[in-house]
């Protein structure tokens, strides 16, 4: 496991292949519908938990992060010959929080369904992971996510620098099989194309970060 800290660390990222049973895979692809954007913002059930919590590699990888982390939002994707969509080369910074608070060092306030998003300090987001659940067999052909490997040791890059970044990284494309599950810093630079041959295409991506980070009165939107 020592081993895959540092791969963490070093790279942004660590993958645990095969760490989902098929009956695991499909109960999980409930949650991604059929849609006709990017990614719908979920509620983190109590039977995703449960599902979550069977799969142990996962578990084990987790505590190696942080041992309070906890899933704090969950997007669904699901990529399709009707929403089959690209996104360049970014960062993820924002969290959900139940409503929008006048706090020191957080900004870009932006209503989301039923919660608020917002770009928390860069303290906090450096020990923030994604997870991201690959429902479906992906690789370049139907816009699998790419990542700019150690992109992350950068901290905040602005947007007008994020593809020149990305260039001069070593880019991996996200190959996967269903229960593949990719584990990423969330500083880390990545896109997606879209679909060379359209196919569905669905994952879970998670949010995780130590409940204790966020600054109070902040409450995050997705409660344990």
């Amino acid at each position: 496991m020592a081993v895959l800290q540092e791969e963490l660390e070093t790279l942004g990222r660590v993958w645990l292949r095969n760490a989902l049973k098929p009956d695991q895979v499909d109960r999980l692809a409930r949650f991604c519908g059929a849609g006709s954007f990017p990614g719908a913002r979920l509620k983190v059930s109590t039977e995703l938990r449960r599902i979550l919590a069977r799969c142990r590699v996962l578990a084990r990888c987790l505590a190696l992060i942080d041992v309070d982390a906890a899933p704090v939002r969950l997007v669904a994707f699901n990529k399709t010959r009707s929403a089959n969509w690209a996104v360049p080369w970014h960062q993820d910074r924002v969290v959900a929080v139940t409503e929008k608070v006048d706090a020191p060092d957080y900004s870009n306030w932006i209503p989301k369904g039923t919660f608020w998003h917002c770009e928390p300090p860069l303290s906090l987001m450096t020990h923030m992971v994604f997870v991201r659940i690959n429902l479906d067999a992906c690789d370049e052909s139907n816009g699998a996510l790419e990542l700019a490997l150690g992109s992350h040791i950068r901290g905040r890059v602005a947007a007008g620098q994020a593809a020149e970044i990305a260039a001069a990284s070593d880019v991996e494309i996200c190959r996967a099989e269903p229960g593949d599950i990719l584990i990423a810093k969330a500083l880390i630079l990545h896109r997606s194309r879209s679909a060379v041959i359209p196919m569905q295409r669905r994952a879970l991506r998670l949010d995780y970060a130590n409940r204790d980070l966020l600054n109070a009165p902040l409450r995050w939107a997705y409660d344990a």
